[in-house]
């Protein structure tokens, strides 16, 4: 109950910054305006994110730990294997917890015309990779630090931002559209580049 409200709150103020944005540009966007937009106070803005620009990126930078447990769980396999067991574990996040086409427009655009929102989305990605290839290393029964986990992750999130960014880019398909075939489409890109 406390997780899903913290995952709440985490929401509600991701959205207040990502609408005040919208409404008033970033550079003119404050924290206590977040906070006072999402019903909270500053100090309670500060538990969940460390400045504006955190707060206007999506998500965790985790694997959710039930996810990483039941994919290290599936046991030793080939490099191959386990990069596309990463990616399905990535992609069955994603189906789960569907980000929204504006938000994730919005957020890559942000990026794109304002360094700190970049430096902050970087840092995000970073963490979030760390998190896989720790993942990947435990079922490879190597450490984190190590090439392969580390190359793996890459590549998995390489396939997974490649596929976002498209999909936040180009016009809906459908009502029920999803990054999803755009996540497999990079995925399919990445296995076209391999020799042999």
């Amino acid at each position: 109950m406390r997780d899903r409200r913290r995952r709440e709150t985490r929401r509600e103020i991701h959205t207040a910054a990502l609408r005040l944005t919208r409404k008033h540009g970033f550079d003119k966007v404050t924290v206590d305006m977040i906070s006072a937009e999402a019903g909270i106070s500053p100090r309670t803005f500060f538990n969940y994110f460390p400045n504006k620009e955190g707060a206007l990126l999506p998500g965790p930078a985790e694997v959710p730990p039930a996810l990483a447990t039941e994919f290290v769980a599936a046991g030793p396999a080939s490099p191959g294997e386990v990069l596309e067991g990463v990616i399905g574990l990535l992609v069955r996040e994603m189906t789960d917890n569907p980000p929204e086409r504006t938000t994730m427009h919005d957020v890559f655009a942000l990026a794109d015309s304002h360094p700190p929102v970049q430096a902050v989305l970087l840092a995000r990605i970073g963490d979030f990779e760390r998190s896989i290839a720790e993942a990947v290393a435990q079922r490879m029964g190597q450490g984190p630090e190590d090439e392969l986990p580390s190359m793996i992750a890459a590549l998995a999130l390489t396939a997974v931002r490649t596929g976002m960014e498209r999909w936040s880019r180009v016009a809906p398909q459908s009502d029920d559209d999803s990054p999803v075939p755009y996540v497999e489409r990079a995925l399919e890109l990445l296995r076209s580049l391999s020799v042999g």
